[in-house]
């Protein structure tokens, strides 16, 4: 459980795909809902993921979701929700499963607190935190030096960058991406940390500020992807 950018989607699916993980269970599918939740769309990408792919477009979602019950009462699973906004995704899979104690798992990420409350069963949500400043500028210069030594002149304006983030590690991987693309000098630097301003990225609305100004200093054959 996070706001958008704290890297819910970059952790569930570490553990989703990690082999210690994954080598407990049988089947594996994974799906991102979004805010347009269409229960048919995540029977068929379960169902595709977990079994041979195959036509079902004629079937009706009650058809669907009865396949995919029976399927899953025979196997160990893990399955991935991604970006959940609605119960309903929730009330409609839980129908599929609920019989099932076999010791399946779903990872389920959402940005909505009363969301993860609603759907909680043998464990608490795991709440995602913000990042210190000391591990922001460890990310940045992670990803601006891929394991090279920061000159020791660009360490102070660095930080200074990696602090404005407020701990969000996606407005610091994109201000990396910015960075990379400029000269390692101290002057090169500065200009990007003026192009931040003195605001700090602490809401979604903030957030959408560090994404422009990313956008606006990509190169331009870059801009139209």
């Amino acid at each position: 459980v996070g706001m958008p950018g704290l890297g819910k989607t970059t952790l569930a699916k570490k553990i989703y795909n990690d082999p210690t993980v994954t080598s407990h269970f049988d089947v594996h599918a994974q799906c991102l809902v979004t805010q347009i939740y269409s229960w048919r769309e995540l029977l068929l990408t379960i169902l595709n993921d977990v079994l041979e792919p195959a036509d079902r477009n004629e079937k009706e979602d009650s058809e669907l979701a009865d396949e995919l019950r029976r399927f899953l009462l025979t196997k160990r699973f893990l399955i991935l929700i991604d970006d959940v906004w609605d119960n309903k995704v929730w009330d409609n899979l839980h129908m599929c499963i609920r019989d099932v104690r076999n010791g399946s798992r779903i990872i389920l990420t959402t940005r909505l607190s009363d969301i993860a409350n609603y759907v909680k069963c043998e464990s608490a949500p795991h709440h995602l935190r913000l990042f210190r400043d000391d591990e922001s500028w460890a990310l940045l210069q992670k990803e601006v030096f891929q394991g090279e030594t920061c000159p020791p002149e660009l360490a102070d304006v660095g930080s200074r960058i990696a602090r404005r983030c407020r701990g969000l590690p996606l407005s610091v991987v994109l201000v990396a991406g910015v960075l990379k693309q400029k000269k390692k000098k101290l002057d090169s630097w500065k200009v990007v940390e003026e192009g931040l301003g003195s605001q700090s990225i602490g809401s979604l609305e903030e957030s959408m500020s560090i994404i422009g100004f990313s956008y606006k200093n990509l190169p331009h054959y870059l801009k139209p992807c």
